[in-house]
C-alpha cells in the first residue's frame, strides 16, 4: 500500500534525523514533513497518516523536560484520533508511556552495540542485528505486546496499529559516527570499542538500510490492517 498523505517525524536533535524510516517512506510516496521538538506549537496530528517521534539523550520520565508535555499532548492526540504512532528509541518510550507502560533508567548502564534480539514475531522484526543505543528501559504498555527483547528489557513492542522499537532502525553510519564521537570516553567506560563500533556499522551498512525500509514496509502494513 502507498502512502498518499503526510507522515510527521518529531525531531528532537539534530544527530538524529529520520534516516532510512524517512528515506524508506518518502519512496513510499509520502509528504515527510520534520518538526522540532523544542518548538512552541506542534502540529495537529489529525493531519497526518503517520507520527514518528525519534530518539533523544533526554529521558522520557525526566518531567523537566521543556517540550516533554506536548509531545506527550501530541503522541496521545494521535492515539486519540487513531492515528498510528511509529515510536523509535526516546519516542517509543514515550509512545509507552502514553499507553500507560513505564519507563526508567537501565540499572546496568547503557546498552550499545549492533546486537541481535530475541524475536518472537520474525515476520514483523527480523532478529538484527540491530543498532542499540540507550541509557534507559521501557516496558510493554498495557495492552500491548512485547515482540523483541535483550536481555536488559523489551527493545520492539506493537499496540493495535502502534509500535515502539527500542532500537534504530533509522541510524545510518553518519548518524553512527556523531553519537561514537560524541560519547567516545563513554562508550570505553561500558566496554564498547569507539573502532570497533564504527566498523560494524559500515559493514552492516547495507543489510542494516535493508532491515530498517522491510521494517518500516511492516509498519505501514500494520497501519493498512494487513
Amino acid at each position: 500500500m502507498e502512502l498518499t498523505g503526510r507522515v510527521l517525524f518529531v525531531q528532537h536533535q539534530d544527530d538524529c534525523p529520520p534516516g532510512y524510516v524517512g528515506e524508506r517512506l518518502e519512496q513510499r510516496g509520502a509528504r515527510v514533513e520534520v518538526v522540532r521538538a523544542q518548538d512552541a506549537r506542534l502540529p495537529d496530528p489529525r493531519e497526518f497518516e503517520l507520527i514518528v517521534p525519534l530518539g533523544s539523550d533526554d529521558s522520557a520520565y525526566d518531567e523537566s523536560v521543556p517540550y516533554l508535555r506536548r509531545e506527550w499532548e501530541l503522541l496521545d492526540g494521535a492515539v486519540t484520533a487513531g492515528v498510528p504512532v511509529f515510536g523509535i528509541c526516546f519516542g517509543a518510550q514515550l509512545l509507552s508511556r502514553v499507553l500507560g507502560g513505564q519507563v526508567y533508567r537501565a540499572p546496568d548502564g547503557p546498552e550499545i552495540g549492533w546486537l541481535t534480539v530475541h524475536t518472537t514475531d520474525p515476520e514483523f522484526v527480523e532478529p538484527g542485528p540491530w543498532l542499540v543505543w540507550h541509557l534507559d528501559v521501557m516496558g510493554t504498555p498495557p495492552g500491548g505486546v512485547e515482540i523483541a527483547s535483550t536481555a536488559v528489557g523489551t527493545q520492539a513492542f506493537v499496540h493495535g496499529q502502534h509500535v515502539g522499537t527500542q532500537f534504530h532502525p533509522e541510524a545510518t553510519p553518519a548518524s553512527a559516527e556523531v553519537w561514537a564521537r560524541h560519547y567516545h570516553d563513554a562508550l570505553g567506560e561500558v566496554g564498547v570499542d569507539h573502532d570497533g563500533l564504527l566498523a560494524e556499522t559500515r559493514a552492516l551498512r547495507d543489510d542494516a538500510r535493508r532491515r530498517a525500509h522491510t521494517l518500516t514496509d511492516r509498519v505501514l502494513a500494520r497501519r493498512a490492517g494487513r
